[in-house]
């Protein structure tokens, strides 16, 4: 007999899912493109679920179940989990902050890179047989010499910065925390947030979806933003008004814009967005590469595991 039962709301990692089976473990997944229903019609079977984001896990979902004991996030933010709810349920909340470090730092490098040198522009350039653009719009700029300005300064957030500065890009953050030991051992200089803005070439964001973050980047940040600067958002897609932002990338106030996230996910077809030749467009990719999947399936599974046993999970969030 099986000693427990973990629901898997979307698809992850088979390591996760050998994990909990080796462990005596019953682990339902659901099919893709399950809804809330699909999973209110199994959750009272559930000793836990993990989750990547795509269903809502609402107070009235986990009040539902008593037997339900852990939702174990697979990934950092956790803006889809009624974490107040999940408190006051007594449900442990669990994510995976450490497994996607380096991922999400390479994937801002990666799109930092791809803007500054038009790789995408050239890409169909070439495709389309105009070779001789790389005498005009395809010129580019270097990252070496750049004040680039990070916004949020925690694991990604740093590791993105010690990325740019392997590159010769100088580097300040703002945040709510500083981090005067960082600061001396590397170089970084933080600036209040409208400095930050005002002085950066590139602007790459890194800090969670909460109610006091909703539209940081607003119509009136943006205006404070160097003329002709680079944004890059691998965080989440609420961050940024993207009104505001097509405005901005329609008169040039920012050059051009890599985005992961956006504010309605998938993006809707008929987003000005998608008429840009000035922004890069990914369908929240961040996390998606082998080793990361594989470091947070594990980690997840893991936490997941221990909070349904009455231990303490590694990466408590509630």
């Amino acid at each position: 007999m099986l000693d427990y039962t973990v629901i898997v709301t979307e698809p992850i990692n088979h390591m996760g899912v050998k994990y909990l089976k080796e462990k005596n473990v019953k682990v339902v997944e659901l099919p893709p493109g399950s809804t809330v229903e699909t999973l209110a019609r199994h959750i009272n079977e559930a000793d836990g679920i993990i989750t990547r984001g795509s269903i809502k896990i609402t107070r009235e979902l986990m009040a539902s179940s008593p037997r339900l004991r852990v939702v174990g996030v697979h990934g950092i933010g956790c803006d889809h989990v009624d974490i107040n709810a999940a408190k006051e349920l007594g449900k442990i909340v669990c994510n995976t902050p450490d497994a996607l470090t380096v991922t999400v730092a390479e994937m801002a490098m990666a799109m930092t890179l791809t803007l500054l040198r038009n790789i995408v522009a050239a890409d169909k350039a070439v495709r389309k047989g105009e070779w001789h653009r790389k005498y005009s719009d395809l010129i580019g700029n270097e990252l070496a010499g750049k004040e680039v300005g990070i916004i949020g300064f925690g694991r990604i957030g740093e590791a993105t910065a010690r990325r740019m500065q392997a590159f010769d890009a100088s580097v300040s953050y703002w945040s709510r925390t500083r981090k005067p030991r960082k600061e001396k051992k590397y170089g970084y200089k933080w600036k209040e947030l409208d400095a930050l803005l005002m002085e950066s070439d590139i602007i790459s964001l890194h800090i969670p979806s909460t109610f006091e973050t909703r539209h940081l980047i607003d119509k009136e940040k943006i205006s404070k933003m160097k003329q002709g600067s680079y944004l890059i958002n691998t965080a989440r897609g609420k961050v940024i008004d993207q009104k505001a932002l097509v405005k901005a990338l329609e008169t040039g106030k920012i050059k051009a814009a890599a985005l992961d996230v956006f504010e309605d996910e998938p993006l809707p077809m008929d987003s000005p967005l998608c008429e840009m030749d000035n922004v890069i467009l990914t369908p929240h990719l961040g996390a998606s590469n082998l080793e990361g999947m594989q470091r947070m399936a594990l980690q997840v599974a893991k936490g997941v595991l221990k909070s349904i046993k009455g231990e303490e999970p590694e990466n408590r969030v509630a």
